[in-house]
Order: C-alpha cells, then structure tokens, then sequence
C-alpha cells in the first residue's frame, strides 16, 4: 500500500494493512530541496522519521546543492525561533492544536527573545526562512522539515514530536544526520524508474520502526 502522508481513513487502512503482514509506503513533501515538488520523501510505515527507510553509503547529499554552515555554539546571541505546524499527520506525528503558539509563550515566560514564523501553508511568509535562521540561537520545531533547513545553517534544532527525521543533530552529527535524511527523499526521475522501491524491497526485512 502506497499512501501520500498517513492521516484520517488511510490511516486506519494502513493499520488493517499491516496487521495483515502487508507493507506501508509513505510519501511526503521532500524535505529539503532547491525547486519545490521535484523532490519526495519516501518510507515504510510512516512520515518525517517515524517510519524506516534503508541508508546506503552513497553521497546523495552534496547533489542537493546546499552549503553547510559551521555549527553554532551554546553561547550564540540571538532569539529562540519556532515554527509553526499545521496539525495534520498521524495520531502519533500530528502537533498538537496551537503547538506553536504556546511553545512561542513557553520560552517568553522564561524571559528569552522569541520569533514565532507560521507556517508557510498557513501564512505566506514574509521573508525566506534563511533569514529568520540567520538571528537565531537555537530553532524548535515538532516535527518540520523547516528544521532541515537550520541544522543546514548551522543552528541547533530541537523537535518536540516523538520521532523526526532530524533527530540527532549537532555539532559532531550534523553531516551524519544530513546524510541520513538525504537517502529518504528521492527525486521525481528517480521514482520514475523505481529504485526507491527496489531498495525497500531489497532490504525490507530489515525495517524496524
């Protein structure tokens, strides 16, 4: 079964799928990529880390064409930065209602400078994300592919949803977790030719989630 996101009736689908010994391909948005829709995410199970996908040794990031920043340290000035979500995913991927909000408050009762940027499905936004990357000390997120975008700069992401396709991210990790990411999204003309899904099928057995 090949599902775009996993949420509402094809979810409860997918369960039954899987309780039959059958196997869940999930498709998504990629998540970092120079021209938008060129790219997708593809794995077992579930969306933006919380499914399996196999990661071979190829460099698959540096075709991407994105520069990686030095990371920055614990003491960087600057604000705390959130991304707003839209709510929509799984039971266990969707943020919860106003996630973005309240940890926007959150970090503001603790006294620190706070940028809330909504998300950019919700609200077209004002300015690239690199620019709001670039006066951030740290960034945090539930589970957007936004955070991508800052371990690339260089910026320590923090998510909040139980898994994320980010996790591990630092300043000894970033190439690693960039590495890992880069084998779950494929472009549209590798698809076409179906080797994303030779390699599930070819290690399948090894997906653990």
């Amino acid at each position: 079964m090949c599902l775009w996101n996993r949420q509402g009736p094809a979810e409860v689908e997918a369960d039954a799928w899987e309780k039959a010994g059958g196997t869940v391909i999930v498709c998504e948005n990629a998540y970092l990529q120079k021209v938008d829709k060129s790219m997708y995410a593809i794995s077992v199970h579930g969306h933006c880390g919380s499914g399996w996908f196999p990661v071979g040794d190829e460099d698959r990031f540096t075709a991407l064409g994105f520069p990686v920043k030095e990371w920055r340290s614990d003491n960087h000035p600057g604000y705390e930065l959130v991304l707003g979500q839209r709510g929509i995913g799984s039971r266990t991927m969707k943020s919860p209602p106003g996630w973005g909000e309240k940890e926007t408050k959150r970090w503001q009762a603790k006294g620190r400078a706070v940028k809330f940027r909504p998300h950019p499905g919700n609200f077209a936004p004002k300015v690239p994300l690199v620019n709001d990357l670039a006066g951030a000390a740290a960034c945090h997120i539930w589970s957007s592919a936004g955070g991508i975008m800052a371990i690339v700069e260089g910026v320590p992401t923090y998510h909040h949803a139980p898994h994320w396709i980010g996790a591990g991210n630092g300043p000894f990790s970033q190439r690693a977790v960039l590495h890992r990411m880069s084998h779950a999204q494929w472009h549209h003309e590798e698809i076409a030719t179906g080797e994303p899904f030779a390699r599930i099928i070819e290690h399948r057995k090894e997906a653990v989630w």
